[in-house]
């Protein structure tokens, strides 16, 4: 069996061609990359409504700054 994530080149004819020949089974898990998880949060923290923010960069920071806190206290 073979884990990836939900890239889109994952996902293409050409890559099932190469996999599926060789026996194994293909499974899509967007848990598998740590980077697909964050992408998420950072979209999430994004879609605050930008009336709380003088501009999209300022927004952008305090994005990063909520995702970067956690890390920290580590």
């Amino acid at each position: 069996m073979l884990v990836m994530d939900n890239a889109s080149c994952h996902k293409s004819q050409r890559a099932q061609e190469l996999i599926e020949p060789a026996g194994a089974h293909i499974l899509f898990s967007p848990d598998v990359n740590k980077i697909e998880k964050f992408w998420a949060r950072l979209k999430y923290l994004l879609r605050t409504p930008l009336t709380q923010f003088e501009d999209f960069w300022e927004a952008v920071d305090d994005a990063f700054r909520k995702l970067s806190y956690p890390l920290l206290r580590m």
